[in-house]
């Protein structure tokens, strides 16, 4: 359990703003006693449902023995080129948070239904104070704090919900945070973790921010160590904390220790070293000026297909640093699919007639951005492309757009970034900027909509 050492009281902002870097932060009344035993029963419920137990500040599936269930092999971490990642700080709430695993659609795996939940009550310089603190501490791995906007939907981020209070999930009252993900060598880079902040004090920076670093850090897989001079001991008062850089024993007074092979490879048995579990996962930090390099295989740019064909879009997509995401937008029917499991493959079916640009967008975690893009016709020709010999009766002009290439790096889409809480796959606003393509949205049917076979095309938010 992640337990205060000093005396906990409720966060009272004097102002109540209700902006946070100029965004809105949704307010929650406090529940009454029968909501709150309501909440805990429910919780408990999905607990005996799922085999789960919840250990302090850790919830996940229980083990014959009342512990955690350890992985049967050490997930090889160290094995794997280490990725860049982003983690955002959600001070504003969200109208809805449901049971889940992915950060970008406002999931968690401690839920038991949909919520809505709300955000951080203290001041913007009081959630500065403790940005400070999450800085500081990542600040030597490749790693990324968001918190004045949502990231894009399609960067894969952490987050961690910077609100409310621990009856709102069913919990106890004096668990400070919860993580209900233990990504053992951290493989999985959107899951959802809380810290309470309304459970203690705003102007205490230092705790809050340490408990925001505990609780994302569970989510990469570190399991808590018999230091109180550490960020992963699980008892956390004042006082300067640090990951630790050596191997300390396992601290189980609040519960099982999780993810114990792949601590095991790096100490040897019965330790952690948080740092170097750190640098395995996201590397030293550094610059990183190289935006993604993304490449449409198929189909062809400028093929034609019948009315209600189906079609593969297969990409290709790389970057200098693990952690690169990536969707695929098609404007002229305002939709998109992000690759939350990284496919790079989309069988579309059922294609009404019209003239579509099939755009492949990619993004780093320092926000370099590049995409490439073809065009497609159905139920109609391709335009001819004009006579670029030289030659009498020749433009001299460059063709309509259906021989015209892939978008280069330098023609990646407009900067955007929804602030808003995520809800469906894709929540970015409009990009802008796309390559020729011989027609336009009034080439498309009214009503007109590409069925994604096996998975949903979402439309976007505008």
């Amino acid at each position: 359990m992640l337990t205060l050492v000093l005396p906990l009281c409720l966060a009272v902002a004097a102002d109540d703003p209700s902006l946070l870097f100029g965004q809105e932060v949704r307010r929650a009344a406090p529940l009454g006693a029968d909501e709150v035993a309501q909440r805990r029963a429910e919780f408990e419920a999905m607990l005996a449902e799922r085999n789960w137990v919840q250990l302090g500040d850790q919830v996940g599936p229980a083990s014959p023995d009342g512990g955690f269930v350890q992985p049967t092999e050490p997930v090889a971490a160290w094995n794997t080129p280490p990725h860049r990642a982003t983690i955002f700080l959600n001070f504003f709430g969200s109208d809805s948070l449901s049971p889940g695993t992915n950060s970008a659609l406002d999931e968690s795996s401690c839920l038991s239904g949909a919520m809505p939940w709300p955000g951080f009550s203290g001041t913007e310089q009081q959630a500065l104070a403790l940005i400070q603190v999450f800085e500081t501490q990542m600040a030597p791995y490749g790693v990324r704090i968001a918190y004045d906007e949502r990231p894009p939907s399609h960067l894969p981020y952490a987050m961690v919900m910077m609100g409310g209070t621990p009856d709102l999930l069913g919990l106890g009252g004096s668990v400070l945070g919860v993580s209900c993900s233990s990504d053992c060598g951290d493989f999985w880079w959107r899951d959802t973790t809380f810290a309470f902040t309304d459970n203690i004090n705003p102007n205490n920076a230092e705790v809050l921010g340490t408990t925001a670093l505990h609780e994302a850090a569970h989510a990469f897989g570190l399991a808590h160590i018999d230091d109180s001079t550490k960020i992963m001991n699980p008892f956390v008062g004042s006082g300067d904390v640090t990951w630790g850089d050596m191997c300390t024993p396992y601290n189980d007074a609040t519960g099982g220790i999780n993810c114990m092979p792949t601590h095991d490879e790096f100490c040897g048995g019965g330790a952690q070293n948080s740092h170097a579990e750190l640098l395995a996962y996201f590397g030293e930090n550094s610059p990183d000026i190289e935006p993604p390099v993304v490449e449409i295989l198929a189909p062809a740019d400028g093929a034609e297909f019948a009315v209600g064909s189906s079609v593969t879009v297969e990409a290709e997509v790389s970057d200098d640093h693990e952690g690169v995401g990536w969707k695929l937008v098609i404007p002229e029917v305002d939709q998109e699919a992000v690759a939350f499991s990284f496919e790079k493959s989309w069988p579309l079916g059922n294609l009404p007639a019209g003239v579509y640009t099939l755009r492949v967008e990619a993004i780093d975690h320092e926000r370099n951005e590049s995409a490439d893009e073809v065009t497609i016709y159905v139920g109609m020709d391709a335009p001819v492309p004009s006579d670029t010999s030289g030659g009498e009766g020749s433009s001299g002009g460059e063709g309509t757009g259906a021989a015209s290439g892939s978008a280069s790096a330098s023609d990646g889409p407009d900067e955007s970034s929804d602030g808003s809480s995520g809800d469906s796959a894709g929540q970015e606003d409009d990009p802008e900027g796309c390559a020729c393509r011989g027609g336009g949205p009034a080439d498309v049917p009214s009503g007109a909509a590409i069925v994604l076979l096996g998975l949903a095309l979402r439309r976007r938010r505008r």
